[in-house]
């Protein structure tokens, strides 16, 4: 199985997570809906375009979707 670090952008003001949609940026309630980084500069880069200063950006590992 291989791993991957993730990153996820989240609005403290409501804590919805970053998500795509339709091409452009949306929001999401669900961890496993939200948006993944695959580095945390994007993943601040976005959130600072996005949503200001109100945000956490947190990084964790998931299963890669690319391997089994």
């Amino acid at each position: 199985m291989a791993i991957r670090p993730v990153w996820v952008a989240q609005d403290t003001d409501t804590g919805l997570f970053l998500c795509p949609q339709d091409g452009d940026v949306g929001f999401t309630k669900l961890l496993k809906d939200a948006g993944r980084f695959t580095d945390p500069e994007s993943a601040v880069d976005t959130a600072v375009f996005v949503l200001g200063n109100q945000f956490s950006v947190t990084g964790f590992y998931e299963n890669s979707p690319d391997k089994p």
